[in-house]
This record gives C-alpha cells, structure tokens and sequence, in this order.
C-alpha cells in the first residue's frame, strides 16, 4: 500500500494570504469583467444547491441575485429599485414584484420600509436558514454529477 501525503489545509495564519489569491483569481477569471468599480456578486453555492428545496423559479432566483448584487454590508439594507432589476432582466416589473412578493412569503427575503417610505430589503432569514440547511446542501453536492 502506497504512502499517501496528508491532505493540505490552509492555516489561520495563512487566510489573508487565501483571501487575497482568491481576490485576484476571481479578477483574472474574468479576464477584465471585473475591475475596480464593477464588482460582482457574491452567492454561496449552498444556495445555489438548495434553490429547488426552496422552491425559487429561475426567474425568482435571478431576482434574487440582483438584489444581493446591493448587499455588502451584511448590517444594512438594501434598496436597489425594482425597476433596475426588471430592466437588467429584461422582463416586467410585476415579474420582479411577484417575485419579490413571494420570496418575502416563503422567508426567503424580508421587506420593510425606511421612515421616508423607501422600500428596503435585508437577507439575514436566509443567511441563518442556509446556515441551518448546510448538512443538506452538502448532501445536494453528493449527488451532483460533473462532465458528459
């Protein structure tokens, strides 16, 4: 039986120093798409595993990706406009409010108002129930198939 190395794990101290690789990886993968200013979205793959459990149509799916495009400070609230998203998509605005409308009945989104009238939108429900589901998305991961 062959002697087999064991496998590699990134120490604490060594965190930055992945964070800043994947930092220019993400740059490079897009070869110029994404440079200062232009940004991109971060979506955890958990969710992306676990977007027919939760019952999300593609549609609703993309609505949910342009509304996490706004969020980066996981304290504040975002408040893109629903026609941005509707406009970005290509689609009608009642698309973007049914689909919102519904996200925020499944818990998946939360809506309030500011004292202005603003419509605002947070994410930390789904945050906690990705948290909570990971078992489950790690199983999703089991069952995928790569290639041909």
């Amino acid at each position: 039986m062959a002697d087999t190395p064991p496998p590699t794990t990134t120490a604490p101290d060594d965190l930055d120093e992945a964070l800043a690789e994947a930092k220019i990886t993400v740059k490079e993968k897009w070869q110029g798409a994404v440079n200062e200013g232009s940004g991109f979205v971060a979506v955890p793959m958990s969710l992306l595993r676990l977007q027919s459990r939760y019952k999300l149509t593609p549609t609703e799916m993309l609505v949910l990706i342009n509304l996490l495009a706004h969020w980066w400070d996981p304290s504040k609230p975002v408040y893109p406009r629903s026609t941005t998203i509707a406009k970005r998509m290509g689609v009608d605005l009642r698309t973007v409010q049914r689909a919102t409308r519904k996200m925020e009945k499944e818990g998946i989104i939360e809506r309030d108002y500011l004292p202005d009238g603003k419509r605002i939108f947070s994410f930390d429900t789904l945050a906690k129930r990705l948290a909570h589901d990971m078992p489950l998305a790690f199983a999703a991961q089991g069952q995928e198939s790569f290639g041909s």
